[in-house]
């Protein structure tokens, strides 16, 4: 009775996440091909680096503190990392603001500069209120709470995105359309945490923030560099992209690789969000993680087969119908893409194991070897097919950039392909007395 009240609370709470989120992607779904009718490639390349910077920003705002509310084994306890999250965003977004302020100032005036600072923190502070209402809301099992604000986040964001394109403002529209709209679905997160500021007036002691912050400091000494190396990567792929292949080409991949993404976003992050809650609880009351791994795994395969499949086959012929012919090439990309972010969409929602497990230094190597990786098939090759393209190389329909997409795709499987194998091992080996 145990096991199937905890399938039943598992499924009900991932419905019930997946409703709200389901109904956030398909608006996405609906506004996306006419934004892609107004905004061209470059524009969306612009909106790719913002928002890589900004998830960079955010990341060391709270120095990954936010990752502990759900797995404290007390309420106040997690109240106060709550509070201790949100102090250190505070001063980490201050210092980043001066930081880029006086960076500028240094050089020739550029009045969009100080802009898109501005914007960027802000948007990195509104993020903060996002990942701590998300991962609070998680630990109380708000999950309705998450899926009203990833509502409101789609509504307002693309509406505002739809709105300021057809004002022609370009690539600031996508930008300035993603902080207003972000902004707007925040008021719920920030309403629970001034209502239970008052529940744990306790928690605003420093002593114990400090002793926590101890407790819980391979979050910011491992588990913070092993996220810092993801998001730099991304960020330097998208330099390297950028300066090889311009910002369109960068545009149609940063295309792709969202829409590619998406079906993550619709299934993967909320059953991820259930799957860490519950698997927190298991290792709390050292029970078997294994069948919930197994369950999770199988149902992330049977959602990823067939959108993958149809992009795998025909991504330039549904890109080109859907977003329009200039997206044709994302559509090609989408194709070369698509086994290894198959994988990704499999392995990310289990990934929250590594905390679970207290096993970051091992997936950091993982993070270290994927970056490795990553940074050699786009810095490093780049240049050498510029050579292998003189003895004509690629002349098979194929660019030097999607040659280097196949290679770079083909090392990530087998690096995701590893860590689900290592997952499966280490929860079937843990816990095992107790089953």
């Amino acid at each position: 009775m145990q096991i199937k009240a905890l399938k039943s609370d598992f499924v009900k709470s991932v419905l019930t996440l997946m409703t709200g989120t389901a109904i956030a992607q398909l608006i996405a779904y609906l506004i996306y091909p006419i934004l892609t009718r107004i905004y061209s490639t470059a524009d969306m390349g612009e909106l790719g680096v913002y928002t890589r910077l900004v998830a960079f920003i955010a990341a060391i705002a709270t120095a990954r503190y936010e990752a502990t509310l759900p797995v404290a084994k007390q309420d106040n306890h997690a109240f106060s990392l709550y509070r201790l999250s949100f102090r250190i965003s505070l001063i980490v977004l201050t210092a980043v603001f001066m930081i880029g302020m006086t960076y500028y100032l240094l050089r020739p005036y550029n009045f969009s500069n100080y802009i898109f600072l501005l914007i960027s923190v802000l948007s990195a502070y509104v993020s903060v209120w996002i990942n701590l209402g998300t991962n609070w809301s998680v630990r109380k099992k708000l999950f309705r709470q998450i899926s009203v604000q990833r509502m409101i986040n789609s509504v307002s964001v693309n509406a505002l995105r739809l709105i300021f394109g057809v004002l022609n403002w370009g690539a600031f529209g996508l930008i300035f359309g993603t902080l207003l709209g972000s902004f707007l679905s925040i008021f719920a997160f920030v309403k629970t945490f001034l209502s239970n500021k008052k529940s744990y007036a306790s928690t605003a002691d420093l002593k114990r923030m400090r002793v926590l912050a101890k407790n819980y400091k391979s979050y910011p000494t491992v588990y913070l560099p092993h996220v810092l190396l993801d998001l730099s990567v991304d960020l330097a792929l998208a330099a390297c992209i950028v300066e090889f292949y311009g910002k369109g080409t960068f545009g149609s991949y940063s295309y792709a690789y969202l829409m590619l993404k998406l079906p993550l976003s619709l299934f993967g992050q909320s059953l991820g969000q259930v799957f860490f809650n519950k698997s927190s609880e298991l290792a709390n009351q050292q029970k078997s993680l294994y069948p919930l791994t197994m369950k999770t795994l199988r149902t992330l395969f049977f959602l990823s087969i067939v959108p993958f499949t149809l992009l795998f086959f025909f991504g330039s012929d549904l890109f080109g119908v859907v977003f329009g012919e200039r997206w044709i090439e994302a559509g090609r990309i989408a194709e070369i893409l698509a086994p290894a972010l198959m994988l990704n969409f499999i392995v990310s929602p289990i990934s929250s194991l590594s905390l679970v497990l207290s096993k970051q230094k091992l997936m950091f190597g993982f993070g270290l070897t994927v970056a490795f990786f990553q940074l050699f098939d786009f810095g490093v090759l780049p240049v050498l097919m510029k050579v292998l393209d003189k003895f004509h190389f690629t002349d098979t329909g194929f660019s030097s950039f999607h040659w280097i997409l196949g290679f770079n795709s083909v090392l990530l499987s087998a690096v995701y392909l590893i860590i689900i194998v290592l997952f499966l091992r280490l929860t079937k080996r843990l816990y095992a007395d107790n089953v």
